[in-house]
């Protein structure tokens, strides 16, 4: 090689990497339904990404609906909650059957995808999130969640993104519940400050989901 080039050819290099980060710096990437690149953990990540089987004794599973949810109480302020608290606590280990009309979907920057959900018959205020984490326990569900869309892969974005949907069914969801203090106001009130009409309550994981019609 000429040695005479070999600074520029460094300096081309250095300013190439930089304008490359400078480009993807902060960006998630869905390669495909099961498979992401760039996203962050977000709090509380192991009690979201609790990957307990479905209960085998269904009387266990409670089953409710969003307007339900939205009039639950949030966790009492001497309960030890904050965004850095990866156990659930006792109220989180409840399971549930939520049977809801799928409204909305997003794809989250820690790789989830979220499920909005509201009454099937819409008559009722209240609008509740289901989250599939990216992992290998919730391939298959993901799978199916981006068949009800047109989005193609692979696709990038930075902080959330919502994606057109071919098909709102009534679905039921399985999972246990878990209180999103990221979400909630300093009294711990289950309403979100924002979208308004949102419940703080969730489920997180869906660990099942079948389609009602």
């Amino acid at each position: 090689m000429n040695r005479a080039l070999f600074p520029a050819l460094v300096v081309a290099f250095v300013i190439g990497s930089a304008f490359a980060k400078s480009v993807t710096a902060g960006t998630v990437t869905f390669v495909s339904p099961c498979e992401c690149q760039g996203q962050k953990s977000g709090s509380r990540w192991p009690a979201k990404t609790d990957p307990s089987s479905v209960p085998l004794d269904k009387s266990t599973i409670q089953s409710v609906t969003p307007s339900q949810i939205y009039e639950w109480k949030g966790p009492e302020p001497n309960v030890p909650l904050t965004p850095k608290t990866d156990t659930r606590i006792a109220a989180e280990q409840k399971w549930y059957n939520l049977t809801a009309r799928l409204v909305s979907v997003k794809v989250e920057a820690d790789g989830d995808i979220t499920l909005v959900l509201q009454d099937a018959d819409s008559k009722k205020a209240g609008s509740v999130n289901a989250e599939i984490p990216v992992g290998p326990e919730w391939c298959e569900l993901r799978k199916v969640v981006f068949g009800w869309t047109t989005q193609s892969f692979p696709f990038s974005f930075k902080a959330s993104q919502r994606l057109e949907l071919r098909e709102q069914h009534v679905i039921t969801v399985t999972g246990k519940a878990l209180f999103d203090v990221d979400h909630a106001s300093a009294d711990r009130s289950n309403r979100r400050t924002k979208p308004k009409k949102y419940s703080v309550w969730e489920i997180h994981p869906v660990m099942a989901l079948h389609v009602d019609q």
